[in-house]
């Protein structure tokens, strides 16, 4: 198993624990902690709390994937202190299909840097460029009834 860290600003990550409900019903698993940075904690409450978070993993743990929303911003800034090679890695730019992957394939995960690429990599082909609309779209008006 791969623990899931998720440190984002505020509450967004209590919206993607409701994301990760709506495909998850069951609940989410029991490895997947989330931190929320206020604009009040300084650098060192984000991280000695993100310890704490990570230290509520159990020991049977192949390591902790941090997933933080923004590269550069005071969440993933913290987290990169966190990095340690086999045992803590991270990933910016949180997104839907990053967590949904990571959530459902981490129970069983034992490689952390097999993990993260493959995480990382939904992430990013879940990103589609759509500027035109496509030739079959078809909207149809409901009609009376």
């Amino acid at each position: 198993m791969i623990g899931l860290l998720i440190i984002t600003h505020e509450t967004i990550g209590e919206a993607y624990r409701g994301l990760a409900h709506h495909f998850f019903p069951d609940g989410k698993p029991e490895n997947v902690h989330i931190l929320g940075v206020l604009p009040s904690e300084s650098h060192d409450d984000v991280i000695n709390d993100a310890v704490a978070k990570i230290q509520e993993f159990p020991d049977n743990c192949h390591g902790v994937l941090i997933m933080t929303d923004i590269f550069g911003a005071t969440p993933c800034n913290a987290a990169r202190r966190l990095v340690r090679e086999n045992k803590s890695a991270i990933l910016t730019g949180l997104n839907a299909p990053m967590l949904i992957k990571a959530i459902q394939y981490s129970p069983k995960a034992e490689n952390l840097t097999e993990f993260t690429e493959l995480v990382r990599d939904a992430a990013v082909r879940g990103i589609f460029a759509i500027t035109a609309a496509p030739d079959d779209l078809v909207c149809n008006k409901a009609e009376a009834v």
